[in-house]
């Protein structure tokens, strides 16, 4: 879930999910009991209001590296936006290297590092 106090878009390089809710209200998890998975409609960018939340779907079945980043230059420059890695036991170059040593690492990544 994302939550901004201005309009922005927000794109999943290479991949699909699902605008599951949207809401302009603070963000409850007993909201996740009505999200729509019947009939959502897949996306490949999706908009966050002014001070609500957007909930997407995706399903992570391809091996690789994947971005999800927003669509605003400036704001993805500072740091709005993630690579997820669905990972896979053997080692290709389909499915990404390892991260660098040299990557610079917050939060639980940086304690996990070996």
């Amino acid at each position: 879930m994302m939550r901004t106090p201005c309009m922005q878009s927000w794109h999943l390089d290479g991949y699909d999910f699902w605008v599951v809710g949207f809401r302009n209200e603070k963000c409850a998890p007993d909201r996740r009991k009505r999200y729509n998975l019947g009939n959502a409609l897949t996306r490949h960018t999706t908009q966050v209001y002014p001070n609500s939340w957007t909930a997407i779907l995706v399903s992570l079945d391809n091996k690789g590296m994947w971005n999800l980043r927003s669509t605003m230059w400036a704001r993805q420059y500072l740091g709005q936006q993630f690579h997820v890695r669905v990972y896979d036991l053997v080692k290709s170059l389909t499915n990404g290297y390892d991260i660098p040593n040299n990557a610079l690492l917050c939060g639980r990544a940086a304690i996990r590092r070996p």
